[in-house]
């Protein structure tokens, strides 16, 4: 789904200056269609994201495009363990076990066991 900037405004309650600060320091990017921007779902999520941070966390501005970055990184690696999860699952049952007993036998090498915590 589409949303115009005066939709963005009224959905999460950030002033219009707010939203257009961040589009310029590019914390948000949306697409811009005909002279206007054009924000989708992950834009409104992330504008009410910021707004959370600086509001209700105190989160100051020199802080805000690193917890930005955190954020987006730990995104794409959660991305990238479900990718992972999915191709281990696709595998036959012998290969599966084989690679479970493997990564559990590694786990146990780095004191990292999720298990035993």
């Amino acid at each position: 789904m589409a949303f115009t900037l005066a939709e963005v405004v009224a959905e999460t309650k950030v002033t219009e200056r707010e939203v257009i600060t961040w589009v310029e320091q590019r914390w948000v990017l949306p697409a811009e269609e005909e002279g206007r921007w054009i924000f989708d779902q992950a834009d409104l999520s992330r504008v009410a994201l910021i707004s959370e941070l600086r509001g209700d966390l105190a989160v100051n501005e020199e802080a805000v495009p690193l917890v930005l970055r955190l954020l987006d990184q730990l995104y794409s690696l959660r991305q990238a363990i479900q990718e992972v999860h999915d191709a281990v699952e696709d595998l036959p049952e012998q290969h599966r076990t084989a690679l479970q007993s493997q990564l559990r036998s590694a786990l146990d090498r780095h004191g990292s066991n999720p298990r035993e915590e």
